[in-house]
């Protein structure tokens, strides 16, 4: 009997050692807690989010890619994929070359553009309920860095809702 104690104790451990060592889940719909975030602008390097960061939406996919969009600004949407190196845009019309890893439960991103350099991290806590997300930009003309706290929300619901609303194009010939 104590033979099956211990190892059913073994067994407790390694599967709570298990849950620790999963990545968190960033998907969700998020508003800025302005209050708690310290902003310099631009709050994402090279621009990114636009003038409204207000709200974000991250799907956080099985293959671990971080996709990252505004709600005005759905068309600049960035993502990353840990352990891979991508494209994420800045500015108008460029694109900056992006890697990212974890580091623990911290999802870590690094980019170059030119002379420009960008390093972010990004944290789950409150159970799931306060991303945050700080970010450091160095050009040329100095260092600006800024964190972004969000709050977990609603929903996103219906696409038809949204500042930029979808359109249903399921009617039209192709």
């Amino acid at each position: 009997m104590p033979i099956l104690r211990a190892v059913l104790a073994l067994l407790l451990v390694l599967s709570g050692a298990a849950a620790d060592a999963q990545t968190p889940n960033f998907s969700g719909f998020w508003t800025l807690d302005r209050e708690a975030s310290d902003i310099t602008p631009p709050a994402f390097s090279g621009g990114r989010g636009g003038a409204s960061i207000d709200r974000l939406f991250v799907t956080h996919a099985a293959n671990d890619t971080v996709v990252i969009g505004t709600e005005t600004n759905g068309l600049k949407a960035w993502h990353y994929t840990p352990g891979q190196e991508g494209t994420i845009p800045v500015g108008r019309d460029t694109t900056m070359r992006a890697a990212a890893r974890w580091e623990g439960r911290r999802l870590v991103a690094e980019g170059t553009r030119g002379e420009m350099r960008m390093h972010e991290v990004m944290t789950l806590s409150d159970g799931g309920g306060r991303l945050t997300i700080e970010g450091t930009t160095t050009t040329p003309e100095g260092v600006t860095r800024n964190r972004l706290v969000y709050l977990k929300d609603r929903p996103v619901g219906a696409c038809e809702a949204w500042a930029m609303p979808c359109k249903d194009f399921t009617h039209q010939q192709r």
